[in-house]
């Protein structure tokens, strides 16, 4: 791949710089903390690499379109009337909210893989290739991982046992062989190796929303622009506690069996 442009979407009529700027960046770059770049803290008012990170998966993927609207309006037109439905349904409860576009039109892309791939269960299970059967898929929240290179829209989601994200697009990233590819940006933490869930909201205004995610061997994972931060606060602190509690009592059984 020679040059940027290749790297930037065709913006459809009418569509501004800062609204493509929502669909975040496509360039992959490794975890790190939302001041690292500029549009990580304008993510944080929006709904919606270091590739020796342990907890960061990649697998090239073929080149996508040059415009991420594609795929969504290609799904659109093949949908059955029940697929529409639900589009229509999300557009409607998200309206009365900020950046409704972004939000919105993350949140039907998600809908339409899960339609096509059988469920979110499902979903989640091929996208992290889960063969437990015992592990099931509790929540998924539409927001922004934060990297070096700026916001990767996707989508997080909590299982029983991991905390996971993917993003809705493939990213750019240069392979050990020098050659450009591209590659979903998958992120996964098993609960037992999260050692804090951090709500942060910085006191500008209006205030930037964070949830810092950090490993018991020293890893920050930021996660930012959730339709409902609150909500997504609550559940995962609730999971990894719960979890953490879980594990002791089964020690502690096993301790005492011993």
């Amino acid at each position: 791949m020679s040059g940027t442009e290749s790297l930037v979407p065709a913006s459809s009529s009418g569509e501004s710089q800062e609204e493509a700027k929502k669909w975040g960046t496509h360039v992959m770059g490794a975890p790190a903390a939302p001041t690292v770049h500029l549009d990580n803290q304008k993510a944080a008012l929006w709904n919606a690499g270091d590739h020796h990170q342990p907890y960061v998966q990649y697998a090239p993927v073929e080149k996508p379109t040059t415009n991420p609207l594609e795929p969504v309006i290609d799904l659109f037109n093949s949908w059955s009337a029940k697929a529409e439905n639900i589009a229509r349904n999300i557009w409607h409860n998200l309206k009365s909210g900020p950046s409704v576009t972004e939000a919105a039109w993350g949140k039907v892309n998600l809908t339409a893989k899960a339609i096509t791939k059988g469920g979110f269960e499902s979903l989640f299970k091929q996208i992290f290739e889960s063969s437990d059967p015992n592990e099931k898929l509790k929540k998924t929240f539409a927001c922004y991982l934060s990297t070096a290179t700026g916001p990767v829209a996707g989508t997080l989601y909590l299982s029983t046992a991991r905390l996971a994200f993917c993003s809705d697009r493939p990213l750019y990233f240069t392979a050990p062989s020098g050659q450009g590819a591209w590659s979903y940006y998958k992120v996964l933490i098993p609960l037992g190796n999260i050692a804090t869930v951090n709500p942060v909201t910085r006191t500008e205004n209006p205030p930037e929303k964070y949830i810092q995610i950090v490993t018991s061997d020293g890893h920050e994972f930021w996660f930012m622009g959730f339709v409902s931060f609150e909500k997504a606060s609550h559940h995962l602190l609730n999971a990894v506690s719960d979890f953490k509690a879980g594990h002791g009592n089964n020690v502690a059984a096993q301790s005492i069996n011993l």
